[in-house]
């Protein structure tokens, strides 16, 4: 029965994400939790890397330390023209949103 339910989890690969961090603060939207995880700077002259976690159920309380597995997903918003100042060039530049989805084990 074991070995059923362990092969249900996705295992890490291709946008699967294993975090650990402090929860920040967390709120609820739409039936879900969406919670800020903070986890350690690569060094001591970098901020701490901070992303939002959207799940079907708590995954933690302000301060505490949790190690959670997420789906990476995402979508591109609308395009819109970009000028550089340095250069007077005129791109259009397509905006990226990166999404964490907790994947319930």
């Amino acid at each position: 029965m074991a070995e059923a339910a362990r092969e249900q989890i996705p295992q890490i690969g291709v946008g699967i994400v294993n975090l650990k961090g402090k929860v920040e603060a967390f709120r609820r939207h739409q039936g879900h939790f969406y919670t800020r995880l903070i986890m350690p700077a690569s060094d001591q002259f970098s901020s701490p890397i901070t992303v939002e976690i959207r799940s079907k159920s708590s995954l933690g309380s302000n301060d505490e330390m949790v190690s959670i597995r997420a789906k990476v997903g995402g979508y591109r918003k609308r395009p819109f023209r970009f000028t550089d100042k340095e250069t007077g060039e005129t791109r259009q530049v397509t905006p990226v949103v990166v999404t964490l989805d907790a994947i319930d084990e």
